[in-house]
């Protein structure tokens, strides 16, 4: 099992460094928080009807202007205390956004599909992933990060049903590990404002 999610986690890593080597886009990576609801007849069969993710760890690489590749890893490891985790859940996620035109000068709404490995009590179980996302730019670094997940788990496995997930958190905007020329501070608010996804 653990062979498996190193193996898929340096598979997001090394396509997401291939398609970024010719880029002079920022990168993003984030940190935060999550919480997974099933529906009631789900819940009594996965154990809980909330689950509660910390941390939650992503790293975003950008293709286009609009598209960029998102990979994220998602813990229940710790218990907050307002909710109990009674079971386990680990994600691990990917997904291609196409972010839209800014609706200002610092909020950057995009939509996203993807798929995600979860790992629950039974074992782990993929499932088809859409949804909807949002970045507000506190600065020309930092950002406040929030997302809608569907995940779609086929009636066919035995071992997670479909659910919502809703996560949380701050995103830091770099120069990636090739470098190059992303949005400088003079251009925010201008023409060149670098399209943040």
């Amino acid at each position: 099992m653990i062979m498996k999610k190193t193996i898929f986690i340096l598979s997001v890593f090394f396509a997401a460094s291939i398609l970024a080597q010719s880029k002079s886009k920022k990168w993003q990576i984030g940190v935060g928080v999550g919480i997974v609801q099933f529906s009631d007849e789900d819940a009594s069969f996965i154990g809980d009807k909330y689950l509660f993710q910390i941390p939650r760890l992503n790293l975003t690489v950008p293709i286009t202007e609009n598209l960029s590749v998102d990979g994220a890893m998602s813990f229940n490891t710790f218990d907050p205390g307002f909710i109990e985790n009674s079971v386990k859940y680990f994600s691990m996620d990917g997904s291609l956004r196409y972010s839209f035109n800014q609706v200002s000068e610092k909020f950057f709404p995009y939509v996203f599909v993807g798929g995600s490995l979860v790992d629950s009590e039974r074992k782990m179980t993929p499932t088809f992933n859409f949804g909807a996302g949002a970045t507000y730019w506190i600065s020309d670094s930092f950002g406040l990060n929030t997302q809608l997940y569907y995940k779609y788990s086929l009636e066919s496995f035995e071992s997670m049903r479909s659910h919502i997930q809703v996560t949380g958190g701050i995103v830091y905007a770099f120069d990636g590990l090739f470098g190059g020329g992303g949005r400088s501070a003079s251009s925010i608010g201008g023409a060149c404002y670098y399209n943040q996804h």
